[in-house]
């Protein structure tokens, strides 16, 4: 069975045997559709979800968004829905319709309930995409702001020896002033092996990105140099190998600050409508 179709089986389970004995009972009513108890202990399987109360509340989400999408008029053409679907099952790596249909079946699934989730999928994804998206805008003046805030930010690659005991590094610190490259000092002797075998490389930081004793050695240090640094949990030899300035990426810069807004808006517009909704909790 294909990992992605596995998964996606999963997300769009709408009845396991096993609920088939619970006596079912209405758990809530949003917008007039019932949500009953048997539909919960699905969603918050489907979904991983140990609280049902928690899966309730994302459950009585997912509803009011749908029947928003009703009530605005918004539909799925069965030429989008077979259309999504077609796509769905050739990024599954299945060869056709009918493979994918065996797979389903031995799965105790139906076409017609995959494609009634798919459809659901594309409602709250039109939905979204009217109501939150297309009021998303990054401008210019924006990613620029950012650009010269990270200039304000230099960037130093650290490289670093870590030993627990002070005569070791001292000795070590005796290596270093002989000539012996940082790199190749690391690699032979410090202990933290996740860094030794890339020469101690510890990456490229900000200032007061890393706790105060480092951060403080990192940063008082001139390139080129290393110092010796005493901490509760042992003894770090601090090299600084370059400073820079971070370049600015702008179209990551974009990206980043429309996910930002996207996501606020989002939980904004879910608020809004949650706002106005008729909801009646019985669990």
């Amino acid at each position: 069975m294909k990992r992605l179709l596995v998964f996606f089986l999963v997300m769009v389970l709408l009845t396991l045997p096993s609920y088939a004995k619970i006596v079912d009972y209405i758990v809530a009513v949003v917008n007039g559709e019932p949500i009953l108890y048997s539909e919960l202990l699905d969603y918050a399987k489907t979904n991983r979800i140990n609280n049902l109360k928690a899966a309730r509340d994302s459950l009585i989400e997912r509803k009011i968004l749908l029947t928003e999408a009703k009530s605005e008029g918004l539909a799925v053409s069965d030429e989008e829905l077979n259309r999504a679907l077609e796509n769905f099952i050739k990024n599954s790596g299945f060869k056709s319709k009918e493979e994918f249909e065996k797979a389903l079946k031995k799965e105790g699934l139906t076409l017609e309930e995959v494609k009634e989730k798919l459809k659901e999928q594309l409602l709250v994804a039109k939905l979204i995409g009217r109501n939150v998206k297309s009021k998303i805008r990054v401008s210019d003046i924006e990613v620029e702001k950012v650009c010269k805030e990270k200039k304000k930010k230099p960037v130093r690659e650290v490289y670093y020896i870590y030993v627990k005991d002070k005569q070791k590094a001292n000795r070590i610190m005796e290596i270093l002033d002989s000539g012996i490259p940082f790199e190749k000092v690391a690699k032979e002797y410090s202990e933290d092996k996740a860094t030794a075998q890339n020469g101690g490389y510890l990456g490229k930081v900000t200032k007061g990105s890393l706790i105060k004793p480092l951060d403080i050695a990192v940063w008082s240090t001139k390139p080129k140099t290393y110092k010796l640094v005493e901490t509760k949990g042992g003894y770090y030899i601090i090299y600084v190998k370059k400073e820079e300035i971070e370049k600015c990426d702008k179209n990551r810069i974009r990206e980043e600050l429309y996910v930002k807004k996207f996501q606020k808006a989002l939980k904004d517009y879910i608020d809004s409508l949650k706002s106005k909704a008729s909801v009646k909790v019985y669990l």
